[in-house]
């Protein structure tokens, strides 16, 4: 277990970062002393994933869950992107402990082959020029082996392994290697960027996008420190996007 996050364990709840949103006040109020504040749900009415889409888990099968962290004056807004980055490499290492090798796909979802694992969805508040707070909600696939369709075809760990797995102790796992790679964030962000980086999904690959234009042939040259997307197109252009600007298709 990781000692340093204060935990509040719900039944239900309709959004756990939702919840720890609305209940921030109260539950750093109560932590006496954690560097960090963690709400986990056995199940969610109404979790929220990436583009207004709706997070859909099974009761009790996977892991639901929300981190608060108040980072202060140690990460600039210019530097936002680095929580995504740090988050998605955490799920990356402890997903990697139950040799599933995984890859991040831009901005905060993670795959598993061509089917998605988890998703991230961050949501930070600003001081000035730092990021003052910032709520991490998780959505990982651990037991779950029937979802409904949708355009991303999911995949779980259950599915990948053939058994299935505590979420308990897959949450203990995932809270450590976030612990790790947010002490890695604010002590070397150049290291965090490059190791996301190398695990990006179609890094340096020629593949198909889609934007408010149609599709187009590009290739990922990387990501900038506020999240922008860089994409090479097949004329030699580069061509730089921001959150919901454009979609890779798988």
């Amino acid at each position: 277990m990781a000692c340093n996050f204060y935990m509040e364990y719900l039944d239900v709840a309709d959004s756990t970062s939702r919840y720890a949103r609305d209940e921030a006040v109260r539950l750093w109020n109560e932590a006496a002393g954690k560097d960090f504040v963690a709400v986990v749900a056995e199940y969610q009415t109404a979790g929220r994933g990436q583009r207004g889409n709706c997070w859909q888990s099974q009761r009790g099968e996977n892991l639901l869950l929300s981190i608060v962290a108040r980072p202060g004056s140690r990460l600039e807004v210019s530097r936002q992107f680095l929580f995504s980055q740090a988050v998605a490499l955490s799920l990356h290492s402890a997903m990697g402990r139950y040799g599933i090798d995984t890859r991040l796909k831009w901005p905060n979802d993670i795959y598993a082959g061509n089917r998605k694992l988890a998703g991230i969805l961050m949501e930070l508040d600003f001081s000035g020029r730092f990021v003052e707070q910032a709520v991490i909600g998780i959505g990982l696939n651990v037991n779950q082996v029937n979802f409904p369709e949708m355009d991303r075809v999911p995949v779980s760990m259950r599915m990948l392994l053939g058994s299935p797995f505590p979420v308990k102790e897959v949450m203990d796992r995932v809270l450590e290697a976030f612990e790790y790679y947010y002490g890695m964030m604010l002590a070397d962000a150049n290291a965090v960027a490059a190791e996301y980086k190398e695990l990006l999904l179609g890094i340096g690959e020629q593949r198909m996008f889609v934007d408010s234009s149609g599709c187009f042939a590009a290739v990922i040259e990387g990501v900038e420190p506020s999240g922008h997307l860089q994409l090479r197109r097949s004329d030699g252009t580069l061509s730089r996007y921001a959150f919901k600007e454009v979609e890779m298709l798988l």
